[in-house]
């Protein structure tokens, strides 16, 4: 129950984090932040790798400090498997900042995206397991469930701390995960090349 509960809502927290990270673009463009950067001998590819960079350190930073919480408050094992749980958290971060850069590259202002990002975080966590266990889905919401970037990130991290498994078996989630991200990410750049955003 601790470990799906605390892999559950620090899954649904990086998201929200990576959201508000990523359209802090738009308060950089109000600024003038963004115009400073792009006076300067600095691309656009150049400015979201950098700020994608910062997210990931960031989103995998706050995983494994919240993981730490779990296994102080909750006694869960992390260190028996530490090194496929980094994986999986590794993997976990990079896409959950491609959801936050794919609602800046799409919408509008940062109140939007805030908005966007609500709806459809609150969504994959009620239908991703990050409230309850998948098990109890209907198997038609269970097809939807797989389809998000949370399923796949706690499920991994059952098998991790629930179950012990080896890095052969999670595979399949990290490459799910990082499949995902790296969709998402065409899709982000090339709407961010229209330069709505900056």
């Amino acid at each position: 129950w601790a470990t799906r509960s605390v892999g559950g809502w620090a899954m649904m927290f990086l998201l929200f984090t990576m959201t508000g990270s990523a359209t802090s673009l738009f308060d950089e463009k109000k600024n003038g932040v963004m115009l400073r950067l792009l006076a300067s001998p600095i691309s656009r590819t150049h400015i979201l790798w950098g700020k994608y960079l910062f997210n990931m350190s960031l989103g995998i930073i706050q995983l494994l400090f919240l993981f730490t919480v779990g296994w102080i408050l909750f006694d869960i094992d992390i260190f028996s498997n530490l090194f496929n749980l980094v994986l999986v958290v590794i993997a976990a971060s990079i896409a959950c900042t491609a959801f936050g850069m794919l609602l800046a590259a799409f919408c509008r202002t940062a109140q939007q995206a805030n908005g966007w990002g609500t709806l459809l975080i609150l969504t994959m966590s009620s239908i991703g397991g990050a409230w309850f266990p998948t098990s109890l889905m209907p198997d038609y919401l269970l097809v939807f469930s797989k389809m998000t970037i949370i399923y796949w990130s706690i499920d991994g991290f059952m098998q991790v701390l629930w179950r012990g498994v080896g890095t052969l078996a999670i595979l399949p989630n990290i490459g799910i995960l990082l499949g995902i991200a790296a969709l998402v990410n065409i899709v982000s750049v090339l709407q961010f090349k229209k330069g709505h955003v900056f």
